[in-house]
């Protein structure tokens, strides 16, 4: 037992001693037999649907929202699949899709365009593996002599973006009462899908007029899936991924002058097409442009596990939810159900009580490998701690623990 940095007097002293010596004499570590019994008494009282909307309008809804980041690759792990068919075969992912809504309470879906998606529909091309992630072989714009043969993407008519919208009219077809979202890349980021990013982060330097040229591209594209997108379905959840234009790669500096000018266009032009700003996820370090995200407009923001969610809630958490962050690869993939348990219960102590709202997630993608005994762990530990959330205070949950 941890006293997570409370003073303790000599009573509470014993107390911890005492504890710690009963835990070490039961051994006290949970096997996956103990965990699915405990989650067979779990009873869950809310569709995801209506535990969200719930929860945006202020009210206590049975657990706090949950969610894991960009899981379709593990997913389709998980259940034995290769991602290579989960991304070619119509029929395995409507397997994935179903069974995690089944086994994981995951009632949702995203048809988007990943982080190279719009830099192949330009004419970068794609390096796809049997079973892993996909990365780009040859980028189209080596040289900005070729920058005006590029065409702003019409997502009827491009041979990549095409088969992409017709496969999610299929989709929602098969899963009409399951929630489906959509998402791009940020700017910076699709922007290395068309270009080298050592020529990309050099022409910060040397050639800014021209990369301001080809950020404003792929805000523009990005803008006009989401307008198909919208077209055919209506208002969904939206979202962008931006890894790129984290402090770890880019410095304040370049992500004020190349990176948030267009992701507030970005922001603006989403809400103007689906009534809704966005969310977004930013890996590594963001810490120094927090605060920049929620004047922007940001509704909310996903943040990697080497930030301090606590911090986060602090400095902007009267303007900006937040989700994250537990460890994917040293919590999700590689840990014990009881350190999947543990992170999670750390995260909501942390973050639970966000004035904006909270949704537990993990810090970055979740990782191909990840056992699905561990993905169960984290939804048990947010329906148990997670009990009883509400906009602004700390689930019952984890105050009753």
């Amino acid at each position: 037992m941890y006293m997570y940095g409370i003073p303790v007097g000599e009573e509470q002293r014993l107390r911890c001693f005492y504890s710690a010596f009963f835990n070490i004499i039961r051994e006290e570590v949970m096997d996956y037999t103990e965990l699915k019994k405990l989650m067979g008494e779990q009873k869950v009282e809310m569709t995801a649907a209506e535990r969200i909307k719930a929860y945006n309008e202020g009210k206590e809804v049975d657990h706090i929202p949950y969610t894991l980041q960009a899981p379709d690759p593990a997913m389709a792990d998980i259940f034995g699949f290769t991602t290579s068919q989960f991304a070619k075969d119509f029929e395995v992912k409507s397997e994935v899709i179903r069974r995690r809504k089944e086994e994981f309470g995951l009632d949702s879906f995203n048809v988007g365009l990943g982080l190279r998606t719009i830099g192949v529909a330009l004419g970068s091309k794609l390096g796809v593996p049997e079973h892993g992630i996909d990365y780009i072989e040859h980028h189209v714009l080596q040289d900005y002599a070729d920058f005006d043969k590029l065409e702003v993407t019409d997502p009827y008519k491009n041979p990549v973006l095409a088969p992409i919208l017709e496969n999610a009219k299929r989709l929602k077809e098969r899963f009409p009462d399951v929630s489906m979202t959509t998402s791009v890349a940020g700017p910076i980021s699709t922007a290395i899908a068309v270009r080298p990013v050592e020529k990309v982060l050099r022409d910060t330097r040397k050639n800014p007029e021209m990369l301001h040229k080809l950020l404003d591209l792929t805000v523009v594209c990005s803008l006009k899936w989401f307008e198909a997108f919208y077209h055919e379905f209506g208002s969904v959840g939206t979202n962008f991924s931006d890894p790129v234009t984290c402090m770890d790669v880019i410095s304040k500096k370049q992500f004020d002058e190349f990176s948030l000018p267009y992701i507030k266009k970005l922001i603006d032009g989403t809400e103007k097409i689906m009534g809704s700003r966005p969310g977004a996820h930013i890996c590594g370090k963001t810490s120094p442009i927090w605060s920049d995200l929620a004047d922007a407009g940001l509704f909310s923001f996903s943040i990697d596990n080497c930030e301090d969610l606590e911090v986060a809630k602090r400095e902007v958490g009267d303007r900006m939810r937040f989700a994250g962050n537990v460890p994917p690869i040293e919590v999700m993939k590689d840990g014990s159900i009881d350190d999947v348990i543990e992170a999670c219960k750390d995260c909501l102590r942390k973050c639970g009580d966000n004035p904006k709202g909270y949704i537990l997630n993990t810090g970055c993608q979740l990782p191909i490998g990840t056992p699905k005994r561990n993905v169960e762990a984290f939804i048990y530990a947010a329906r148990k701690y997670g009990r009883g959330a509400q906009l602004g205070k700390l689930p019952r949950g984890i105050l009753e623990d």
